[in-house]
């Protein structure tokens, strides 16, 4: 894949929650060896979000970020698409709230994508076909921002997780460009969340085997390359690893070899997920984010970053379900581009919550210990005449 052929990612930006719950914690509390949480599902942390924090306001945030990163004037967006599975609104989508707090011009196409995890996912590949098909068009936003909650006790606890990611889509991007190489679709019913319900309904087990058919069957449709690093939509650490090991089948690499392949072209994407537990439709991306942090942090200095990268694989899935495979290669520009992302202090920097504030939090409680000094951001600031209101502040 050349480079530079392909409409792809400008410039990426995440946001955090600044609190966050350790599994050991959790484990106690639940009374559950903590190696079927660290070892089991292979997540340690889960972020929690504030009662400030919610998809609009988390989406805004990684939104603002990725504007001031980038330089891009929010006027030259023409298309803003959000995905996500966590709406407050059944009508109103929360991308007209995002594009209002962003000031992004009245002349830009606004919309919303459910699909489960791969709501943005399908975001992207239509701002890439949108971008394809019109050369005075120049930028376009792709948002995803999720908070995946379960009940207090139930299975899926341990791989709650909240935040989002921002990306900018261009013709000449200076991060990555990205072709679509298959798609898969089939209605199932794995992983799925009735209007009245408050939490999703989950087929574990099911939803797995949903998850290895896509892949499979989009794997199936191409030439895999090997030194090729592969970033999967990443539920849990642990299911992306059962699942390498089977697209490796597919590249004819031995039983013995598998887990060796898995901890070079796979393990470093896993890295942010483990400390951040599932965001759905953010999740590609944060693993994406984590793999090219990796690679940033140990890119020798004497070698020509243009050569560094041999190509990616991404590969995104939904339930309900479908799939999307995509290959993708860094820019000439990349190394500049990921030195903004510090996702890892991000991570470094937040807050840890008790077990007992955690509890309180997802009972309603207004716990603030967002550890975020001095951080200017969007907050949801409360609901006048059924209407969410927002504002920016700066929290000293």
């Amino acid at each position: 894949m050349n480079k530079m052929d392909y409409v792809g990612i400008d410039h990426m930006a995440a946001y955090i929650p600044g609190q966050f719950l350790p599994l050991e914690s959790l484990a106690i509390a639940r009374n559950i060896d903590v190696k079927k949480y660290h070892e089991g599902i292979g997540v340690r942390e889960m972020s929690i979000p504030s009662y400030d924090d919610d998809v609009v306001s988390m989406g805004a945030n990684a939104g603002l970020r990725l504007l001031r990163e980038s330089g891009i004037d929010p006027k030259e967006i023409g298309l803003l698409i959000v995905g996500t599975e966590s709406s407050e609104d059944r009508a109103k989508p929360d991308a007209s709230l995002i594009h209002s707090l962003l000031g992004i011009s009245e002349s830009c196409r606004v919309f919303n994508i459910t699909h489960a995890c791969a709501g943005a996912n399908y975001g992207l590949v239509s701002a890439i076909d949108w971008l394809s098909a019109d050369s005075s068009r120049n930028y376009a936003m792709v948002i995803a921002s999720d908070i995946a909650m379960y009940g207090v006790g139930s299975a899926g606890e341990p791989t709650q997780g909240a935040g989002a990611v921002a990306l900018m889509v261009s013709r000449s991007p200076r991060l990555l460009g990205i072709k679509e190489l298959a798609t898969f679709s089939n209605s199932v019913y794995d992983f799925w969340r009735p209007i009245r319900e408050p939490f999703p309904i989950v087929k574990g087990v099911y939803s797995v085997q949903c998850y290895l058919k896509a892949a499979l069957a989009c794997f199936k449709k191409i030439s895999i390359d090997q030194n090729y690093d592969f970033v999967y939509h990443t539920p849990y650490p642990k299911l992306v690893e059962k699942i390498h090991h089977e697209i490796c089948s597919l590249m004819g690499i031995s039983l013995d070899e598998r887990s060796a392949h898995y901890q070079e072209k796979v393990s470093p994407s896993n890295e942010f997920s483990a400390k951040i537990g599932n965001t759905y439709t953010a999740s590609l991306w944060f693993a994406l984010m984590g793999c090219i942090e990796f690679k940033l942090k140990n890119l020798t200095k004497d070698l020509d970053s243009k050569d560094e990268n041999k190509g990616m694989y991404l590969f995104s899935y939904g339930s309900g379900s479908g799939a999307i495979l995509m290959e993708a290669a860094l820019s000439n520009y990349w190394v500049e581009m990921a030195k903004h992302f510090n996702c890892a202090d991000d991570l470094i920097n937040r807050a840890t919550l008790t077990i007992e504030e955690y509890e309180k939090i997802l009972s309603g409680e207004k716990l603030q210990k967002n550890n975020e000094p001095g951080a200017v951001k969007f907050i949801f600031s409360g609901c006048e005449n059924h209407q969410r209101k927002y504002e920016l502040i700066n929290r000293q």
